[in-house]
């Protein structure tokens, strides 16, 4: 692999430094220790089982996405959704997006870029619930807020109001390509016209085949599905913060756990190092802050929901790497050198 070449390598480096700095100053190690230690680990077991069943809801949901291209069972998408989160958490720039449709893509005979739309569209969809969940906590509950959390407040509700325009604009900006199809092919190849020749043709039939992979906005069944299927993946992983704060005795009340997920996981959509080392530690430890948890009990009870989400998929898509025969040279090769923004991430993830 070539990433220590890459300047938004040593870019994430530099930015999850900032935010652990950030979070680590100020922290007593001997009472973090201590919280780790003796935490109830037997949350994990409730916390875990929860989690990892959001996955196989997203492997549900990536079936009716897909069924405006090729239908298929969960069960075939369930491999290539875990490899793909495997590769976020390990390579930086969200190269797992462009490898889950790359592996579809080539098992399957179909366009990679159609296949490409869809996990789009997925991210899409992870997003707005991501913005309802926050913008519902927000608006029905107060965050308590005083003299020391009063930036991070600010920095929450700016969060918050910055991905809601993004997001909705995403999906008008989705719609508008499935209503006027042959009008926005005209105006994509347009741009093309730039291209030699031989790369045109090439980048006229992605075009069309990335539009095509929205097709499922047609279908209004599947779009409702998809998107019902988003919100319980999403409220099973609110369900495995919440046992994670039960686990170091923290009672919070069920929205907390919500607003915590939320928050991290639009945090996240900042550029960082693989796994999201730094952002996920600043914006989970802040918000817990704000509901009067101490930092030297907030911060390992973040280190150990980031471990929860991190490690077992990690495992896991190593597993299904190994089975598929696949290399890390060959999955870095699917994606991109300078990718688009990120979205939200791991399930966040």
């Amino acid at each position: 692999m070539n990433l220590v070449k890459k300047k938004r390598f040593w870019l994430g480096l530099v930015i999850a430094a900032v935010f652990l700095y950030l979070v680590f100053r100020q922290v007593d190690l001997g009472e973090l220790t201590a919280a780790l230690l003796n935490a109830d680990y037997r949350w994990l077991l409730p916390a875990l089982a929860v989690y990892l069943l959001g996955y196989l809801l997203r492997a549900v949901r990536w079936k009716y996405l897909m069924n405006s291209i090729k239908p298929m069972r969960w069960q075939e998408l369930f491999p290539p959704l875990i490899l793909g989160f495997m590769v976020n958490n390990v390579l930086p720039a969200r190269a797992g997006e462009f490898v889950r449709a790359y592996v579809v893509g080539k098992r399957e005979g179909v366009s990679k870029s159609s296949v490409f739309a869809t996990v789009v569209m997925q991210r899409a969809y992870d997003g707005l619930v991501m913005v309802l969940f926050a913008g519902l906590v927000l608006y029905l509950f107060r965050l308590p807020q005083g003299e020391g959390n009063a930036e991070f407040v600010s920095l929450v509700n700016t969060v918050v109001n910055i991905t809601t325009v993004l997001f909705v604009c995403v999906f008008f900006f989705l719609f508008a390509l499935i209503t006027w199809k042959e009008r926005a092919v005209a105006v994509l190849t347009w741009f093309t016209r730039l291209l030699p020749e031989t790369l045109r043709r090439l980048a006229d039939r992605m075009v069309a085949s990335f539009i095509e992979g929205f097709a499922v906005l047609r279908s209004r069944k599947d779009s409702l599905l998809a998107f019902g299927f988003s919100l319980l993946a999403w409220s099973g992983e609110s369900a495995a913060y919440y046992f994670i704060l039960r686990a170091f005795g923290l009672s919070l009340p069920i929205y907390a756990s919500v607003m915590l997920m939320a928050i991290v996981n639009l945090g996240i959509m900042i550029p960082s190092s693989p796994g999201y080392i730094g952002p996920f530690e600043f914006f989970g430890v802040g918000t817990l802050l704000l509901f009067g948890v101490d930092k030297s009990l907030a911060l390992p009870c973040v280190l150990m929901i980031h471990t929860m989400v991190w490690l077992p998929i990690t495992l896991w898509g190593f597993y299904y790497m190994w089975t598929m025969k696949l290399s890390f040279r060959e999955m870095e090769a699917a994606a991109p050198d300078e990718p688009g923004p990120a979205a939200p991430g791991q399930g966040a993830n």
